[in-house]
């Protein structure tokens, strides 16, 4: 009469297997687990029938015997939609069975108890799962906080407390629910990661397509100045457009390349590499100006200098603009030494 029992909560555990979350997370990881289930059925089962058992239970034994081996075969070909069917269809026909044998059988008062025992022994213990969630939401707390990203993580936290409690207490089937409705939640955070990290990334794309139209501008009017073919000109001003119309990341960087490839196709590069050292220049001049204890004249001044360069560079006087550029390097470090 135990065994009944048992096997009548072992039809329960796999029912959740696979109506609910459990269907998601343990199958979903090992479908294997189907076919251990169903075996154990099965055994369970067998040692119930006896030679005094009616002819449709031992039909229905053979029915079920038939649909386990559906299951390990289609298990074998990795067809695990198939091997649920056949596992809901076995554990059907030994939940029919049992019925039919407990029919005839009084249910004795210890039946909650080996209940509670079957539960706990056929439901797994996801302390394994839940660990390997907590450090992936550690993970998610890193990059959140890298980004500047401010999302509530109260809740998710609260969940994984109330998890390790169910454990604690050998409830896995609810600590499993429960890990189930962490999964769900992470999924949201991690839509919401996305979607702020596609927002960071298209406005720092922005801003770097501005400052390299301002280069840009500078090149094709240094190129005009320099007499460089109308033909190449118009190739970079229709570049310079397309870059201006768009705000997509990608488009942006391939833009660039092209623009990129039209300075080396025409040896346009010396322009550039005043242009980098520009940009670096810029850089240093934004640190220092934000340190306390820098004159803000001298800031001012370094700032006077730098658009001197800019349009010595626009009209094409490349050793004027170099050799300002020199100074103000320099000028830069004193400033940056003296601090």
């Amino acid at each position: 009469m135990k065994s009944i029992t048992t096997f009548a909560l072992l039809i329960l555990v796999a029912s959740m297997a696979l109506g609910g979350m459990t269907s998601n997370v343990s199958a979903a990881e090992d479908p294997a687990i189907l076919l251990k289930i169903a075996k154990r059925a099965q055994e369970q089962i067998n040692n119930q029938i006896s030679v005094d058992s009616s002819d449709k239970v031992k039909r229905l034994f053979e029915e079920g015997t038939q649909q386990v081996d559906a299951l390990e075969k289609s298990l074998r070909s990795d067809d695990v939609s198939s091997a649920k069917e056949h596992f809901l269809s076995a554990m059907k026909i030994f939940k029919e069975i049992s019925r039919h044998l407990t029919s005839s059988n009084s249910v004795s008062d210890a039946a909650p108890q080996a209940e509670s025992a079957s539960v706990r022994d056929t439901v797994r213990d996801p302390s394994n799962d839940l660990q390997r969630l907590q450090v992936y939401v550690e993970s998610l707390k890193t990059i959140a906080k890298k980004h500047d990203a401010s999302i509530n993580f109260s809740e998710l936290d609260e969940s994984f407390k109330q998890a390790r409690q169910q454990i604690s207490e050998h409830q896995f089937a609810q600590a499993i629910d429960t890990i189930h409705e962490i999964k769900e939640t992470i999924v949201e955070i991690n839509k919401e990661l996305r979607e702020k990290a596609s927002k960071q990334e298209s406005q720092r794309a922005k801003e770097y397509a501005q400052k390299y139209l301002e280069q840009l501008d500078r090149l094709i009017e240094n190129a005009k100045k320099q007499g460089v073919s109308d033909e190449i000109i118009e190739r970079l001003e229709s570049a310079r457009e397309n870059l201006s119309s768009t705000d997509n990341p990608r488009q942006i960087i391939e833009e660039i390349r092209k623009i990129m490839s039209l300075k080396d196709q025409f040896d346009l590069t010396k322009h550039d590499r005043l242009e980098s050292r520009i940009l670096q220049v810029e850089k240093t001049l934004s640190r220092i100006s934000q340190v306390d204890g820098v004159d803000p004249e001298d800031i001012s001044d370094a700032r006077d200098t730098l658009q001197n360069i800019k349009q010595n560079l626009s009209d094409g006087e490349f050793e004027t603009a170099n050799e300002l550029l020199r100074d103000l390097a320099k000028q830069l470090a004193e400033i940056k030494n003296s601090l």
